[in-house]
C-alpha cells in the first residue's frame, strides 16, 4: 500500500488519534486497575487485567502503526517548512510518544504474569 501526502491528511482525526491515543491509552490503563484492583482481589476477576492490558496495548500500538504512516507520507525533510516536512515530523513525534507510552504499559501490566491470581 503506497500513501502519499495526497492520501494521509496532514491535519485531523487520524493525526490527532495517532499523537495522543498513545497517552490516553496509558492514562486509562492506570485508571483502569487502581479502579478494579479491590474489586478483582474481592471477587477474583483476575481476567479483567488480561483484558485491560490487552486493550491498552492494542490502542497504543495502532496509534504507533498510525504515526509510522504519517512518517512514511511525508518524503520531505522534517526540518523544512513544508507540508510534507510537518508530516514526517509529526510521524517522529508520535513513534516517540507511543513508543514510551506502550513501554509504560507493559511494564506496569508486568506484574499480572508474574504474581499468581491467588495472590490477589
Amino acid at each position: 500500500m503506497s500513501l502519499r501526502l495526497r492520501g494521509f491528511p496532514d491535519h485531523g482525526f487520524l493525526v490527532w488519534f495517532a499523537l495522543i491515543a498513545g497517552i490516553a491509552a496509558w492514562a486509562a490503563h492506570l485508571l483502569f486497575f487502581s479502579a478494579v484492583v479491590e474489586f478483582v482481589a474481592t471477587e477474583g476477576y483476575f481476567w479483567l487485567f488480561y483484558v485491560g492490558n490487552a486493550v491498552c496495548l492494542l490502542l497504543a500500538l495502532v496509534a504507533m502503526w498510525l504515526s509510522w504512516l504519517i512518517y512514511r507520507a511525508g518524503d520531505d525533510d522534517e526540518a523544512a517548512a513544508t507540508d510534507s516536512g510537518r508530516m514526517r515530523f509529526l510521524g517522529i513525534v508520535g513513534l516517540l510518544v507511543n513508543g514510551i507510552n506502550l513501554l509504560l504499559i507493559a511494564t506496569e501490566g508486568v506484574y499480572i504474569f508474574v504474581i499468581p491470581p491467588s495472590h490477589g
